[in-house]
């Protein structure tokens, strides 16, 4: 429901932190989730890192996953339409959040 959040949004209501592994070894589960449209998720990605550098590594991986697959509408003819330019991008992406469980 965007439309409630982006009220609150501009009464103060702030977003989610992102979630960071409390400790390396990590093993668990993240998705990515625009924070005012639920509709922009992921899902749920089984994640194994060692350290920092591999988590950051990780989140990129899905943030490219999810830019290619929300950002890019596929033709009857099987073109490729960009969906998002990429200041459009840039504004899609302050707004997601990572979530774990």
């Amino acid at each position: 429901m965007g439309f409630f959040r982006r009220a609150l949004r501009k009464a103060g209501f702030v977003p989610p932190e992102s979630f960071a592994p409390p400790s390396f070894p990590f093993q668990g589960e993240v998705r990515l989730r625009h924070w005012e449209y639920d509709r922009l998720s992921t899902g749920w990605w089984q994640v194994t890192v060692n350290s920092p550098e591999e988590w950051e590594a990780k989140v990129g991986e899905i943030l490219t996953g999810f830019r290619r697959h929300f950002g890019i509408f596929m033709m009857k003819d099987g073109r490729a339409v960009p969906r998002w330019n990429d200041r459009t991008w840039a504004v899609v992406q302050r707004g997601l959040v990572v979530e774990g469980r």
